[in-house]
């Protein structure tokens, strides 16, 4: 590839990134029809890399198209608790995968991190346990060999990010679920891990299911 065509991925995937952000942190209304003309503006591209992005946040499932263009898509409980699901079964398999194999540093990094964030907690810094909670999955997904796995699961976190910037269940329940989740990698039972995970995803899809849908931090 020659330093034009490095150039034009680049920017392809800059128009992606930022865009997908601004999804994420709210900055469209659900149902709102995405102005090409003022986004072009906004980030200063050109329409081609901008519709090459949307295409690819469609394909995600954070916009969707009708003849007048894209739209934010909105999200109904039932679309949460089909990502929970999915999710559960995914993320479960990745803590099965990795288990033999991730660093020991890296567990060490895992259980540092929330050990930190739920002191923090008790000290009243309300964010960063929220924080620690994204870490640890990203870093779980960051470590599956599998390409497939790994974005539908980056596609799944980026859907329920977009849906809440929070906790469904308190701090005080899930840390012993995590602790135990990586007691279980530590010991390289993937088995284990994966049906811990599910366990921990499942539960706040009862959550869900009970129609409390109110955020702990």
């Amino acid at each position: 590839m020659n330093n034009l065509g490095i150039v034009k991925d680049t920017l392809d995937q800059a128009v992606y990134l930022r865009l997908r952000e601004m999804i994420i942190n709210g900055e469209f209304q659900p149902d709102q029809l995405i102005i090409q003309n003022q986004l072009t503006e906004t980030l200063g591209v050109s329409r081609t890399p901008l519709r090459k992005a949307m295409a690819e946040l469609e394909m995600e499932g954070l916009l969707y198209r009708t003849s007048k263009g894209w739209y934010a898509k909105s999200f109904t409980l039932d679309d949460m608790i089909s990502v929970f699901e999915l999710r559960a079964v995914l993320e479960g398999l990745a803590c099965r995968l990795i288990a033999p194999v991730i660093e020991e540093e890296k567990i060490i990094y895992m259980r540092a991190i929330f050990q930190s964030a739920y002191q923090k907690r008790q000290d009243q810094d309300k964010d960063a346990y929220y924080l620690a909670d994204k870490k640890f999955h990203n870093l779980i997904a960051s470590e599956i060999q599998d390409f497939h796995l790994s974005k539908s699961l980056e596609s799944f976190k980026v859907i329920q990010t977009s849906l809440t910037q929070g906790l469904y269940r308190s701090p005080d329940e899930t840390y012993p679920e995590h602790m135990a989740i990586i007691d279980a990698i530590e010991k390289r039972d993937g088995d284990l891990a994966e049906e811990l995970m599910r366990n921990h995803i499942r539960a706040t899809i009862a959550v869900l299911r009970s129609g409390d849908s109110s955020i702990h931090f």
